[in-house]
């Protein structure tokens, strides 16, 4: 099972980019308690120390071609000791790294760990440097090679070692082990009583993305979204709530990256109205769109218009419906729309209107609601007292099945009416 600790705060800002974690190259970043050596390393002679801080002294000042002879003149050397040659090495791969050559440098510290006597400490910050320069060159089976055998010799890993391992397995494609050592290095975390990198904790949860543990990602942007409440967070949290069919609280985060102005697309403004409108607020979702109407972020389209005029309707702001529906209508190319616009004429008792539209929709291809429209056109002329029209319309809608038992009864209705009508007239 898995366990995530109760984190007390989180800091630092470093945004992963398309799901890739980033490292920083630094051989400092593993400081750790650290045991005595085995074995007695053997000392550095005077006249080795006075070439190998000379060479440093080089490297210092830049001048890298002049550093490497004063290394090539100890290299060449055949007296030196296993601790010399260690450190002789160690300035190698220093060197290597600084000018960009990653593999020489690889090597370098490789041919260190292959000296036999020097200091513990010296072997466990090689490794660690070794894993972040196989992590460089995209070797990511070594990263988590020299990682585990850096873990095996000391007694207080660091957390950043654990999150390197993370990164590597996620590299690889290994979730799970990703969930494990981010795991581990936030256990180390919590005893410090310290917050962690809040890069490692978006490569968290995009592990738990993969593996479909959606509480356990969902608590991660909870977490960062309190503490960092930025665009791609809220975005992430409001789109893993609405996976988990939770839209009430997708709602709630939505309005609020919307209050921070970070819906700054039309998609992310269309999707917050088609919330408010879901969850029964379909005024706030018309204020949305008319809102990025206005500042032309929202596209003045047939589809944008009929959004709009719906969560209006919803609104029972039948008028105020009216007037996107009749903007859709000069840019629409087919009847569907003018359907819209007749209902909402009807419902506002505007019968004449309701027949000069649907009139002019019927006129048009496609139409997918023709039968309910001629329905609702026999509806309005009887209202208008026109029955022959009313009964011709009825007539014409009976010819879809759906409706045809329905347009039986309302062409009785109209001969009724019309008998009726006239005896009263």
């Amino acid at each position: 099972m898995i366990r995530f600790l109760k984190l007390k705060t989180l800091v630092t800002l470093i945004l992963i980019m398309s799901g890739q974690a980033t490292l920083c190259l630094n051989a400092n970043a593993e400081t750790q308690k650290t045991a005595p050596s085995h074995a007695a390393s053997p000392t550095i002679r005077e006249v080795v120390y006075k070439h190998l801080s000379s060479a440093q002294t080089l490297h210092n000042n830049n001048q890298t071609q002049k550093a490497f002879e004063t290394l090539a003149k100890l290299k060449a050397a055949k007296t030196l000791n296993s601790h010399e040659r260690a450190m002789m090495w160690g300035q190698y791969g220093a060197l290597y790294y600084d000018i960009n050559q990653f593999n020489n440098s690889i090597d370098s510290y490789e041919n260190l760990l292959k000296e036999s006597r020097f200091p513990i400490t010296l072997r466990r910050k090689t490794l660690y440097t070794l894993a972040q320069l196989y992590f460089t060159v995209n070797n990511y089976k070594a990263v988590i090679s020299r990682l585990q055998t850096l873990f095996s010799i000391t007694k207080d890993p660091s957390e950043a070692a654990y999150a390197l391992q993370a990164q590597a397995y996620y590299k690889l494609n290994n979730h799970q082990k990703v969930v494990d050592s981010m795991n581990t290095a936030l256990s180390i975390i919590d005893a410090k009583n310290t917050i962690p990198n809040e890069q490692w904790m978006v490569l968290l949860q995009s592990s738990l993305t993969e593996l479909g543990l959606e509480q356990s990602r969902v608590d991660i942007l909870k977490w960062l979204v309190r503490l960092f409440p930025k665009k791609d967070y809220m975005i992430s949290l409001a789109g893993a709530y609405g996976e988990m069919e939770k839209p009430a609280e997708q709602l709630a985060i939505m309005e609020l990256a919307y209050k921070k102005g970070f819906l700054d697309e039309e998609r992310l403004q269309l999707a917050l109205a088609t919330l408010f409108f879901i969850q029964g607020a379909p005024y706030k979702g018309a204020k949305v769109i008319q809102q990025g109407m206005s500042n032309n972020l929202i596209k003045k389209s047939v589809t944008n218009y009929t959004l709009l005029s719906n969560c209006l309707q919803a609104a029972q702001e039948f008028e105020e419906a009216l007037k996107p529906l009749t903007a859709a209508s000069q840019l629409a190319e087919d009847g569907d729309i003018y359907f819209t616009l007749g209902s909402t004429y009807f419902k506002l008792g505007r019968w004449q209107d309701t027949v000069n539209t649907l009139t002019k929709g019927l006129t048009l291809e496609p139409f997918k609601n023709a039968g309910h429209a001629w329905m609702l056109l026999g509806q309005a002329h009887l209202n208008l007292h026109a029955f022959d029209l009313a009964i011709d319309s009825f007539t014409k809608a009976r010819t879809y099945a759906d409706i045809e038992k329905l347009s039986d009864r309302w062409i009785s209705y109209a001969n009724n009416e019309k008998s009726r009508y006239e005896s009263l007239q």
